[in-house]
């Protein structure tokens, strides 16, 4: 046993190191290579690929769940590498060179795009983030702080899903009153219409609850609709994300509609699917939400 865990160890390094390598070389070959215009990748249509953009966050604990899905998101790009990439971003500008590169030595366009991150409840409203760049519904106007998504947006189009993968990045409910603050919406309808803005041809997705809070991402089942175990999690402040596990919302900027839709999952080559159920109808996760909300308590948690 002993030796088998050694083993998948020193593979998980080596895997690490290799896509290190790829991800440097690309973005090395920046100033060496002929820029292709991505229109003339849309009218060539050579097939697309997906990405998962993976954001580290910044803190001295040790994030187990983020480690495992980076691990996780590598071994799937092993083994589907001609279908899925896998982006460590430092920053937008930084996952917008390495997403550039690959599409245009690939000569393809944008399957998939996954935006992988934290979702901070504390904040009072939905986010998420490219690296050290965070994008909310009060900047994601601002076109200084989105230049980097257009240019990725450049090699989307109406075929192009994009998934926010961020707790919360589609609430629309209200951040409960506590002792000290009022209620604060979290404008995650906002978020959403303003990426849409960004991706104009391409459909969005957010959720209004927690995100890959277990196991099961990449095996196109109800990975995303977890819950956190932390006892801070069962305070009364949390009550609303309780209600809505597994919920979603999609946009889509040609039809300027935002709707409700059944929980999203990721298959193994990372394409982003629309579950043929919602995960709270199930009698099962009606159970658990329901025990949950009986057991929430005040002062579990603290928010300034």
């Amino acid at each position: 046993m002993k030796k088998i865990i050694l083993i998948t160890i020193v593979l998980i390094f080596e895997l690490t190191a290799k896509c290190q390598l790829s991800e440097n070389l690309l973005s090395n070959a920046e100033n060496n290579r002929e820029v292709i215009p991505s229109e003339k990748l849309q009218k060539e249509n050579n097939g697309r690929i997906n990405f998962f953009v993976f954001t580290k966050e910044k803190s001295k604990k040790l994030d187990l769940l983020s480690f495992y899905t980076l691990m996780r998101a590598r071994i799937k790009s092993f083994f589907h590498h001609k279908k899925l990439y896998v982006i460590k971003a430092e920053s937008s500008e930084d996952a917008a060179m390495k997403i550039e590169n690959i599409l245009i030595a690939k000569n393809k366009m944008i399957k998939n795009l996954w935006f992988d991150s934290h979702g901070h409840y504390g904040n009072r409203y939905s986010s998420f983030r490219v690296g050290t760049d965070q994008f909310n519904f009060k900047n994601i106007t601002d076109s200084n702080a989105i230049k980097n998504l257009q240019k990725i947006a450049l090699f989307c189009d109406e075929q192009t899903k994009v998934g926010l993968g961020s707790c919360y990045a589609g609430a629309d409910f209200y951040f409960p009153a506590t002792d000290s603050t009022p209620a604060f919406r979290m404008n995650g309808d906002s978020l959403m219409i303003g990426l849409g803005n960004i991706f104009t041809k391409s459909s969005i997705y957010a959720s209004e609850s927690w995100v890959m809070a277990k196991p099961g991402i990449f095996t196109n089942k109800f990975g995303f609709a977890g819950y956190p175990l932390n006892k801070r999690f069962k305070d009364r402040v949390y009550a609303p994300v309780w209600q809505r596990i597994g919920e979603w919302r999609e946009y889509s900027n040609i039809s300027g509609q935002l709707k409700n839709v059944p929980t999203i999952a990721l298959d193994r080559s990372g394409n982003i699917n629309i579950r043929d159920r919602y995960y709270n109808s199930f009698k099962k996760a009606k159970t658990k939400i329901a025990k949950a909300l009986k057991q929430l308590k005040p002062g579990l948690a603290s928010f300034s």
